[in-house]
């Protein structure tokens, strides 16, 4: 497979994440109440960890675990850029978390109509993916860090794990949001037709990103004339160019 490919694929890839971010920002700002807070009282605090989840998973994560395969360079900086973009989605998970217990402790404890959202119904499927999700990635950024030498195969599947986990986060979190609005009798997005346009367009994108650094994962393989033409480019030896997601060979 073509350098050539490889760089576009990289473009392509970069495109999809700025999509479904600024698909995000769309949503949160045209029809959530935005990231201050006003009118709709009970979201801003869970429009800042939708914004932290998504630019960690869909654009920090979704480069780490592809960077050994899109990015031609040696393996020195692949390791470096890996590890960095898993350190900066691990804080920003970190930020999320932080939103969504603050405003369970502001908002959730309380019954009331006006703050949409009781503390029985925080317990929900997305709930628990996320939990799962931050435990996952906290373990790989752990294992990456410190004990990639030692257990590689044990990051390799853990990383895919994380992965699969954070987009069902993200999605059934698309989820829960319209179902709350729904329940507390806002408008239903499906009754306004430019909101269900960009929610439906988001929740698409993320497959489609999914879909595409598996696609990344298990076809785009370093051959002997991709390592002879990269050498010939850089003027290096790079037959130790790796296979998977995390610099070790699988």
């Amino acid at each position: 497979m073509s350098l050539l490919y490889r760089q576009c694929y990289f473009a392509f890839f970069q495109l999809l994440a700025l999509i479904i971010l600024c698909l995000s920002c769309v949503w949160i700002f045209e029809y959530l109440g935005g990231l201050t807070k006003g009118d709709t009282d009970y979201f801003w605090l869970l429009n800042w960890h939708q914004i932290c989840m998504i630019t960690a998973f869909a654009i920090l994560y979704s480069n780490a675990v592809t960077v050994y395969r899109l990015v031609q360079t040696d393996l020195s900086t692949q390791h470096r850029a890996n590890a960095t973009l898993l350190v900066g989605s691990g804080l920003l998970v970190l930020a999320g978390l932080v939103f969504t217990i603050t405003w369970k402790i502001t908002y959730a404890e309380s019954d009331s109509d006006e703050t949409l959202i009781s503390a029985e119904n925080f317990y929900t499927f997305h709930s628990w993916a996320g939990v799962v999700t931050a435990i996952a990635l906290a373990t790989t950024l752990i294992l990456r860090l410190f004990y990639l030498e030692e257990h590689p195969q044990l990051v390799v599947v853990l990383t895919v794990f994380t992965l699969g986990a954070a987009y069902i986060a993200m999605i059934t979190g698309i989820e829960d949001i319209v179902w709350y609005r729904n329940k507390a009798g806002d408008l239903s997005y499906s009754s306004r037709d430019s909101e269900s346009y960009v929610v439906n367009f988001l929740v698409l994108f993320l497959f489609i990103q999914v879909g595409a650094i598996l696609w990344v994962w298990y076809r785009m393989q370093y051959s002997a004339t991709d390592r002879e033409e990269y050498a010939d480019i850089e003027g290096k030896d790079n037959t130790h160019i790796p296979r998977p997601m995390v610099g070790v060979n699988i």
